[in-house]
């Protein structure tokens, strides 16, 4: 290396530690640092969230339309789902993808087994948790009969006053 490259580059250094000796002087600096790490982190599927995103959006301007062509105006209540939408399709894709990452990690099998085992139980219980709060949720209410129970035991109430079975004629 010779010495005009070895000062170049000792003057990048210097500048890039006065930016970040800047950057970590503010909350802001703090809040961008954070949100970078995070988007960091899951930049390795961004294509999956963004295709989620898209969906849910995607809806909503289908919503919107049809709200339109019956005259109706439901931007209100669009918002609320929509964020619903966003939040507990997110947080399914986080979890997801963070066992993911743990199953190709190099480690323990134990602990992976362990963890995995806990997501999962997590997982289980943020469902019913959306069902509660968002009894429509597509995603969710696949596994609405077999949330009964957490349903139930969250609410404090009989299991049949959750979701009453459908009576058959």
């Amino acid at each position: 290396m010779t010495t005009l490259h070895a000062i170049k580059t000792m003057f990048l250094f210097k500048t890039q530690a006065a930016y970040m000796a800047k950057l970590a002087s503010t909350k802001l600096g703090w809040l961008l640092t954070a949100v970078c790490s995070v988007l960091t982190f899951f930049a390795s599927e961004k294509y999956a969230f963004t295709i989620v995103f898209v969906a849910i959006l995607l809806d909503a301007l289908f919503g919107i339309m049809v709200s339109v062509r019956n005259g109706r105006f439901a931007l209100s209540k669009l918002g609320r789902v929509t964020t619903f939408k966003i939040i507990s399709y997110g947080a399914s894709l986080v979890m997801v993808f963070m066992l993911e990452k743990l199953a190709h990690d190099q480690g323990f099998f134990g602990v992976k087994v362990a963890a995995a085992w806990a997501v999962a139980c997590e997982f289980w219980s943020m469902s019913a948790s959306i069902l509660i709060l968002w009894p429509e949720a597509a995603f969710f209410r696949i596994m609405r009969k077999h949330l009964k129970g957490e349903m139930a035991a969250k609410l404090g109430t009989d299991l049949d006053a959750i979701l009453p079975e459908e009576k058959k004629i």
